[in-house]
């Protein structure tokens, strides 16, 4: 992880060189060192996607890493005693005075000693000539690796009936008919897409139907001319003549001779060429001009873990191939391990845990069926496969890490930090673009926010099949996220040989001083016994999983041993939070649960994410007056009261989230009036113990950036206006607050609004839905209340797909009217009685749409 400590560091120097006074000559080598930091950063840039480096570049990076986080160290330490020395004292600092300049002397040898460690490894570079064209993969040993894919691979697999007779449907039919098109299948690796592409390319139909087949290898290293070779050798023989002649070309040369060649063999041929496993873009760029459109429905299929490979070639949408299901993972594992025999009774629960414990991707169960296939079929023998079902798949790990290997710089620490998380854990994305945003992964670009840039990494990171959707929010966008459970032991394991990540599990393996750990809360009382002495270099530490307290003596360790923390995560229950936690000055994000915060909260003026929740769910911890120093907070949130000098607030312009916050009048108006200008996403909770609510929320014409809004509990409130609410809005969720049918009309002229929940908000009476309104709402709720007859005009929330009643007993709606929400796609009716569930089952026979019923 070279590339990404170089360049936080290269984003740190320059604030060190501007908040500092250094003595003599420090401020020199500090800027020296900052210049050689960037001709290595160029070299890391050169060396990108190289994963199987010569080992000279191996060795290189390593000690790059090795100079890099010890860099980190020395402007981190300096950082916290220069703290230290601030909040001293007059006394104080003159005491500490000449330890002060001590310690300022020592920072300058340190910087001048890794100046000179730099300089070596840049010399070391020019001297060994290890240039960008010298650190490529080696070949040979890619080229075995993806032999040993294709042995796998294509072995017949179950499951793809369905989707071999889609695709060749496809391919014979087409969605362009007579012209020509491209066709994707993409999926994670191991999933089959080679196996099933060959079961399309061997079918009869398909081999009846078109006049040619080719079938090319593609990698990630290719060369366009081998590969225009390849095709061509299909249709042409390849003599010694035009091998020799082709030799004398140009490699510009040569690509026009071969898609010249190209074109003429295939020219009035109904073809069909498969390109397996492309990993850019760009081949398609540099192939689509050698096949001509005959006009005759001749296809181009291509397999791909890259959603961006597809899209790139072809409007027509790509295939997702999916995992197996229970069944079609049991049918594999038994064709595998006993070759079409059936399994021994007493071996069938153990089989299914096995088979199971693959989650549904072919490679893993044909190479665990493969390696039981020739062991002894016994209990004993199996048992010990199911307690390390991973150990067994090291095959598996090795061509799944190719994913990596490829993988864009900027995305590899992304990618990594999955693996802290526990297994089967559906990961919040907004958090996790936090914690990305906070350990530094995320470039800025231009004046975009941040954190949508870093909605662009996680996006890419699914296109790439690394990442998987749990569940989406309503603009189709993730809202939760996993990982298989063998990328996620890629992570653990890449992590630790970078000392990147350290994940602590059970089998009490020791702490290799990675920068980042993550321990599951019902295993941290074992991980701090075992490594309670010693200061650690981490800079982020998570503890996720509640079902433990976070005791008073865990503080004490972290405090002693995690000076330089940046993250702190912590799942378990938090009776005492000490004032010590003001000392760790480097915070940028702080996630906790607990009842109490200290007033030294105020120190942490790094931290840029504080999110707290009540450890018993029931009212809201109070925040102490020293909360406004914080400055740089991004994101507040968690059932927290603010201070009674919350509206002295003056510098909080970089808030973006302020969620789930008790307020009161007083805190209302501080908003309204515009002290928070950047919030985009807004949450409040009325405190019903300060009286009634006397003013209209919110204001437009400052809150220009929100996007989120959420209000609960203010039935005493004043309607809302028309011209009220901002039409960035595109999520509101309201509870106990009074609207009528002129509030109505408002929210329905919101031009972005996509999620609207109201509870207890509408009167009881006919709800009407007026001509063109909500134009682009995807997702309705509506609870609360007993409805009388539901009306919907023309053009009305003509994008609905998911509609939710809830807590209503009396609602009539007939089928014509739902017909116009023409996007509808789901219905939930939760806690309703017998004569709304028989209305919406009667509807869904009649429009076709989901049913979910839930009493």
């Amino acid at each position: 992880m070279a590339d990404v400590v170089v360049n936080v560091l290269l984003q740190q120097l320059p604030l060190l060189i501007e908040g500092a006074t250094f003595p003599s000559g420090v401020e020199n080598e500090v800027k020296s060192f900052q210049r050689e930091l960037q001709k290595i950063n160029i070299f890391l840039e050169d060396s990108e996607g190289k994963g199987n480096e010569h080992k000279k570049v191996k060795a290189l990076i390593r000690q790059i890493t090795e100079v890099a986080y010890e860099a980190e160290d020395v402007i981190d330490t300096f950082n916290l005693k220069v703290e230290e020395q601030r909040k001293r004292n007059f006394a104080g600092k003159i005491i500490n005075s000449i330890a002060h300049a001590i310690m300022l002397h020592n920072v300058a040898k340190k910087i001048e000693c890794l100046n000179k460690e730099i300089n070596k490894i840049y010399d070391d570079i020019e001297k060994y000539g290890i240039e960008r064209t010298e650190a490529r993969v080696d070949a040979e040993a890619e080229k075995a690796l993806h032999k040993r894919r294709r042995c796998v691979e294509e072995d017949d697999v179950v499951g793809f009936l369905h989707d071999s007779d889609t695709l060749v449907n496809q391919l014979i039919y087409g969605t362009q008919n007579s012209k020509l098109d491209v066709i994707s299948i993409i999926g994670m690796g191991g999933l089959g897409k080679t196996t099933l592409a060959k079961k399309i390319y061997n079918n009869d139909r398909v081999k009846s139907h078109f006049h040619c087949l080719v079938w090319v290898y593609v990698s990630e290293d290719f060369k366009i001319r081998e590969l225009l070779i390849e095709i061509l050798k299909s249709q042409v023989p390849i003599s010694d003549e035009l091998t020799t002649k082709l030799k004398g070309m140009s490699d510009e040369e040569a690509k026009e001779f071969l898609v010249e060649q190209l074109l003429k063999s295939l020219q009035g041929k109904r073809y069909l060429v498969v390109m397996d496993d492309i990993w850019k873009p760009q081949v398609w760029n540099e192939v689509k001009d050698a096949f001509p459109d005959n006009s005759n429905g001749s296809r181009i299929l291509i397999t791909s873990r890259i959603k961006e490979v597809a899209l790139h070639a072809s409007r027509t949408p790509p295939y997702f191939l999916q995992f197996l299901n229970k069944d079609e993972s049991w049918e594999l594992f038994c064709k595998k391990v006993f070759r079409g025999g059936d399994c021994p009774p007493e071996l069938e629960i153990m089989g299914n845990q096995i088979a199971e414990g693959c989650h549904g991707l072919p490679l893993s169960i044909v190479v665990l069926g493969g390696l039981l296939a020739n062991k002894e079929k016994t209990h004993r023998t199996w048992s010990r496969v199911i307690a390390d079902v991973n150990w067994y798949l090291t095959e598996c790990k090795d061509i799944l890490a190719l994913s990596y290997t490829y993988l864009p710089r900027r995305l590899k620490p992304c990618f990594l930090y999955i693996g802290a998380f526990p297994e089967d854990f559906e990961i919040p994305v907004k958090e996790l673009i936090k914690l990305w945003i906070a350990e530094g992964f995320i470039q800025q670009t231009g004046r975009r926010n941040i954190e949508d840039v870093a909605d662009d990494y996680l996006e890419e990171l699914i296109d790439r099949n690394l990442i998987q959707v749990a569940t989406r929010r309503s603009d189709e966008g993730a809202k939760t996220c996993r990982i298989h459970d063998l990328l996620r032991d890629l992570c653990i394991t890449k992590s630790a040989e970078e000392k990147f990540l350290y994940v602590h599990r059970d089998d009490n393996s020791s702490w290799n001083t990675s920068r980042r750990l993550s321990i599951q809360s019902r295993i941290l009382h074992q991980f701090i016994s075992s490594n309670n002495s010693g200061t650690s270099n981490a800079r982020s530490f998570l503890s996720i999983g509640r079902g433990l307290e976070f005791e008073k003596i865990y503080w004490k360790w972290v405090h002693n041993n995690l000076k330089m923390l940046r993250v702190l995560h912590l799942d378990p229950a938090i009776l005492f939070v000490p004032k010590e936690i003001g000392t760790l000055i480097h915070l940028r994000y702080l996630n906790i649960l607990c009842q109490h915060i200290p007033v030294s909260i105020g120190n942490l003026e790094n931290l840029e994410t504080l999110t707290i929740n009540n450890m018993f769910d029931e009212g809201s911890v109070l925040l102490p007056d020293s909360i406004i120093k914080l400055t740089r907070l991004r994101n507040l949130q968690g059932y927290v009261g603010l201070p009674d000098n919350f509206p002295l607030v003056t510098a909080w312009s970089s808030l973006q989230v302020l969620s789930n916050i008790q307020i009161d009048s007083q805190i209302l108006h501080f908003i309204v009036e515009g002290k928070l200008p950047n919030l985009r996403k807004l949450g409040l909770e009325w405190d019903r113990g300060s009286g009634d609510i006397k003013v209209t929320f919110p204001s437009a014409q400052h809150l220009s950036h929100i996007q989120k809004l959420s209000i609960s509990g203010m039935e005493n409130m004043v309607k809302l206006l028309p011209d009220s609410i901002p039409e960035t809005i595109t999520k509101i969720s309201l509870d106990c607050v009074p609207l009528d049918n002129s509030s109505m009309e408002v929210l329905g002229k919101l031009p972005k609004l996509l999620k609207l929940k109201l509870h207890f908000c509408l009167p009881s009476g006919d709800l009407h839905f007026h001509a063109r309104s909500f134009p682009q709402l995807q997702f309705l709720e509506l609870g609360g209340r007993n409805f009388g007859n539901w009306i919907q005009d023309e053009g009305a929330m003509a994008s609905l797909r998911h509609l939710v009643i809830t807590h209503c007993d009396i609602i009539t709606i007939h089928s014509s009217y739902l017909q116009k929400s023409t996007a509808l796609r789901e219905v939930e009716v939760l806690i309703c009685n017998s004569s709304v569930k028989n209305m919406f089952e009667r509807l869904q026979m009649e429009l076709g749409f989901k049913l979910h019923i839930r009493f």
